[in-house]
């Protein structure tokens, strides 16, 4: 599991063209991409089935999804200048957090080249025994020196994709689901707040081991043998390392350009490292008087 803040502007963008996109489902050919609420909160506002595109935009903007209503203050994005004559753009609202479950390679193979429907909806079990215990750990943001209050509530929205980033045209399979988390909580007085992102971030490898063993679990229990793989996650046995990371470019790509960038760091280090006695052996030295 990885997670990311997303502003208004970007879950706005990011539900046409990311989330709710058919193109990001290109291995269920004719099937409309699944997508489903998720949270104690959605739950309580009557909000279920597929995602709505009118509810998420206005969850986006800190809004009762039916009402309208502002839930959470809104701050818009403004450009100012500064004290020092300098521009400053302030930061827009944040809607909420990006947190993307992805499936191991041969879990993704199994459930979308082999056609294994059970082991998609494992995968998607998954993905909701993992967001309810995260929920647990939601706080509220109270302000000023007041110390955050749990409410153990959210709402959430999840997109579920089989299709990793194309790499030279070839949009290879890969299981994942993108669960939108809004920023929005509900005290116990019934009072609406902003959510304290730390302990969303706090939890991140919490619920990577709840997705993971849940996973695990359905995957033995439809007769599937497992093998523990080098990050620690679940996989079907049965397929060679080799196929895996051939089916793998964007990872492969994620790889090179990280050895790359790595090569580049460590030499400008040396030549940051190698300067100073340069310019101080160039240099002439100063006359004793």
């Amino acid at each position: 599991m990885s997670s990311k803040p997303l502003s208004a502007g970007q879950a706005r963008t990011y539900h046409a063209r990311e989330f709710a996109s058919e193109r990001q489902n290109y291995w269920s050919r004719d099937q409309q991409g699944f997508s489903e609420w998720q949270g104690r909160l959605a739950e309580q506002w009557g909000l279920e089935g597929a995602v709505g595109n009118d509810y998420f935009a206005r969850l986006s903007e800190g809004q009762h999804p039916f009402t309208e209503e502002q839930l959470v203050r809104h701050q818009v994005s403004r450009t100012y200048e500064g004290k020092q004559g300098r521009e400053v753009t302030s930061v827009e609202h944040r809607a909420g957090w990006d947190a993307t479950f992805s499936a191991p390679k041969s879990v993704s193979l199994t459930a979308l080249v082999g056609g294994d429907e059970r082991v998609r909806e494992a995968h998607r079990e998954s993905v909701r025994v993992a967001l309810g215990e995260i929920e647990h750990y939601t706080q509220a943001r109270i302000g000023n020196v007041h110390a955050p209050e749990t409410t153990g509530k959210f709402a959430a929205a999840t997109f579920e994709h089989d299709t990793a980033r194309p790499v030279d045209g070839y949009a290879a399979p890969q299981l994942h689901t993108h669960a939108v988390i809004f920023n929005v909580t509900e005290r116990a007085n019934g009072q609406t707040r902003s959510v304290q992102s730390h302990e969303l971030y706090a939890s991140q490898h919490y619920g990577t081991a709840i997705y993971r063993a849940e996973l695990a679990t359905r995957l033995e229990k439809l007769g599937y043998e497992l093998e523990r793989g080098k990050d620690g996650q679940p996989e079907i046995k049965g397929y060679t390392r080799e196929y895996l990371e051939a089916s793998s470019p964007r990872r492969q790509q994620v790889q090179d350009y990280t050895r790359t960038a790595s090569r580049v760091f460590r030499s400008t280090a040396r030549n940051r490292v190698a300067s100073p006695k340069e310019t101080a052996s160039s240099s002439p030295r100063p006359r004793m008087i």
